[in-house]
């Protein structure tokens, strides 16, 4: 059963978990947003490091200098997302639906791509080479699959 929007807390939540992560768990609330519905919220500069973020529907949503290091995006979608200058360092994607998001500037060192769509979407070479990719993540028709 899909749980109802939170976009009207989202600003508590987002300022209490970065809390929590600069407290190292003493202060603040850890952000569980799994399976929300979350379209076209507004995540522009916050810190989710390390956040659940799992199977949630994020499309259209905006994290442009986003912090979301760490952070578990199994299963997300992604679609038509702004994220530019956005930190994914080490963030597991896999699965996820990015499908026509914006990943210009984007950091993805380290990042688990397996099993996610990356098709029409501006990534580079540079970008995903320091990624985790497999045979099933679906790249850019101009990327080609790293070695």
């Amino acid at each position: 059963m899909k749980k109802s929007s939170l976009i009207s807390l989202l600003p508590q939540i987002l300022l209490s978990h970065k809390e929590w992560f600069g407290s190292k768990g003493i202060k603040g609330i850890f952000a569980d947003l799994s399976e929300e519905d979350l379209r076209e919220a507004n995540f522009r500069g916050c810190v989710l490091v390390e956040a659940n973020l799992q199977a949630a529907d994020l499309t259209g949503a905006d994290f442009t200098d986003a912090d979301l290091r760490g952070a578990n995006f199994l299963e997300a979608q992604l679609k038509n997302t702004q994220l530019q200058n956005a930190n994914f360092e080490e963030t597991d994607l896999m699965w996820a639906n990015l499908q026509g998001a914006n990943l210009e500037n984007t950091r993805l060192d380290g990042a688990y791509l397996q099993g996610a769509n990356l098709k029409d979407t501006c990534v580079t070479s540079s970008q995903i080479k320091c990624a985790y990719t497999d045979e099933d993540t679906q790249l850019p028709e101009n990327i080609a699959r790293p070695s």
